[in-house]
């Protein structure tokens, strides 16, 4: 007889269905400020964050009239904040100690990402590609690329080149092992074939480890991790260890033969023999050969900790960390002497720690066709209004680059300071209209721009890179509707000038019948005589009376 599913208790059904408990942790709130040369450090507690760290709800017509959110208690009414016509707000405490909910308004980031959305930017990955990518190179990579996304670990696109390494080295013993089962007796040691490096796989991008960035950690956390998960796994890659020692070992043994000239007998049988005597001879490693290998591997490591072949080909893969890459600083003003001070962690080698499009959009690229309503297809996409934030030139410094405000983001602007020179006259008026701060122009400069694409850094920061539009994409802005044949094609040039000729035949009848019709007003309005004038051609003979 089978068991009956019993149903929820009201408690347990509760939970499930009540947003209260649907919520999630907010997430720790960012660092907003500068940090200039001196060490000063400029915050804002009222600026807008980069990213949102607390959930943002809505609620239904109906209940938003009752003041219910689905939370503990209604909210109230009268608020300004939920007296707006499509109110979202975030919880930032559900009850505090005068037993009310504080909330905010979350239309701050809630409308910026539906200004995203309206914009249609693609986006890409990397920002330090972003910003050695200029706007006449060909296109970066996008976000959605097959190299790229991909958090798998099970498929060998999923791996890298080090990390197809160890999966070679687990079949190989896991094969001997199996060999070794079957036949009741220890097997020959025989190494296994490094996998060819494949195009697709090579280097594989990933944006999500296991693995935790070990840089990112404080000592605390890197402690715990150590005791919880290394701990556990020590023997299994003890096991990994010794395998990859023996095929070193191997390896070097049978390159130093091949290099030796010793050559084989001519007699095939005793060729054969002295070849089998070889084999057996590079196979017998011993346990005194596994303990040197590891403290060769060990010194590798101490004198180069993250390009070794321990660190590299075993416990980067076998861990499933990201990779650690440093950055050369010996040149910044607060480096030091000391070797360790002329490196720093590389931040944009970091995992990111959300997905490369971030959940704003899901176009790979701009390759799509902007149609007008009235116009129909058109070449460029409708440009977007930014704002001059900031010119290039401030009281104490000179920027390379002005920044715009761009559907609720700042941007650099396409020309830097060095185009006065470079770049033609048009490209020289417009490094010059961003020199300085616009005064006296109602709410700030305003310029048209039409976004390229857009990328996520490593910190959650939102990047987008915009070209100014200078094409008649600017006047179909600006409600400038003028419906024009392109030129340079002959059937379009014939129907365009026989158009012409038309409205020229038109307007020449139309003038003539014109005059017609002022000749009639004027009989029409002269005083009645026997015999009409001459003026009016025709009239006068039919109402000459008949003789």
């Amino acid at each position: 007889m089978a068991l009956r599913r019993q149903s929820l208790s009201p408690t347990a059904n509760l939970l499930r269905n009540s947003r209260l408990f649907s919520l999630p942790n907010p997430l720790p709130r960012p660092v907003v400020g500068e940090t200039s040369g001196a060490g000063v450090t400029k915050a804002s507690d009222s600026a807008t964050l980069p990213y949102p760290t607390h959930q943002a709800i809505a609620t239904t017509k109906s209940s938003l009239a009752r003041g219910d959110w689905g939370l503990k208690r209604n909210l109230p009414a009268r608020s300004h904040l939920l007296q707006t016509s499509d109110p979202v707000l975030r919880i930032t405490q559900l009850d505090t100690i005068e037993n009310v909910t504080d909330f905010d308004s979350a239309a701050d980031h809630v409308r910026t990402r539906q200004k995203w959305e309206q914009m249609g930017v693609p986006m890409m990955k990397g920002m330090g590609q972003l910003r050695k990518t200029g706007l006449t190179d060909a296109p970066p990579a996008g976000a959605f690329e097959r190299r790229d996304d991909t958090t798998s670990y099970d498929t060998a696109l999923g791996l890298d080149e080090n990390g197809l390494f160890l999966e070679a080295l687990k079949d190989n013993k896991r094969a001997r092992e199996k060999a070794e089962k079957h036949s009741g007796r220890a097997e020959q040691f025989a190494p296994f074939k490094p996998p060819p490096v494949d195009a697709e796989v090579h280097n594989a991008r990933r944006w999500k480890h296991d693995g935790p960035w070990l840089p990112g950690q404080s000592a605390d956390e890197f402690m715990a991790y150590m005791s919880k998960e290394i701990g556990k796994r020590q023997a299994r890659f003890n096991e990994y260890l010794i395998e990859f020692v023996k095929n070193e070992i191997y390896t070097t043994r049978q390159l130093a033969a091949s290099t030796s000239g010793e050559l084989p007998p001519i007699d095939p049988s005793e060729a054969q023999a002295w070849q089998a005597a070889r084999e057996k001879e590079r196979s017998s490693i011993s346990q005194d050969d596994i303990n040197a290998g590891i403290k060769a591997l060990r010194k590798e490591t101490a004198n180069n900790p993250l390009g070794s072949k321990l660190v590299t080909k075993l416990i980067m893969p076998f861990l499933r960390l990201p990779a650690i890459r440093f950055k050369y600083k010996a040149y910044d003003q607060d480096a030091s002497n000391r070797d360790f001070d002329q490196y720093q962690f590389d931040q944009e080698s970091a995992p990111l720690s959300t997905h490369p499009s971030a959940g704003l959009g899901y176009l790979k690229t701009k390759s799509y066709l902007a149609t007008h309503p009235i116009l129909g297809p058109q070449a460029s996409p409708t440009p977007v209004p930014s704002r001059v934030i900031q010119a290039r030139t401030l009281p104490t410094t000179k920027e390379p680059y002005a920044r715009l405000g761009v559907a609720g983001f700042v941007a650099n602007d396409q020309y830097r300071a060095t185009d006065n020179n470079s770049a033609g006259r048009g490209s020289f008026n417009n490094v010059r209209d961003v020199e300085t701060i616009d005064i006296d122009t109602p709410g700030g400069k305003k310029i048209l721009v039409n976004p390229q694409f857009g990328s996520v850094s490593n910190d959650g920061r939102i990047h987008i890179k915009v070209k100014r539009s200078t094409g008649p994409e600017i006047a179909v802005a600006r409600g400038e509707l003028e419906d024009r044949p392109p030129s340079g094609v002959k059937e379009l040039d014939e129907l365009s000038a026989a158009g012409r000729r038309g409205q020229d035949d038109g307007a020449k009848e139309l003038d003539e019948m014109s005059l017609q019709g002022k000749a009639f007003a004027d009989f029409i309005q002269s005083p009645a005589r026997g015999q009409p004038g001459p003026g009016f051609p025709g009239v006068a003979p039919a109402l000459r009376p008949s003789e």
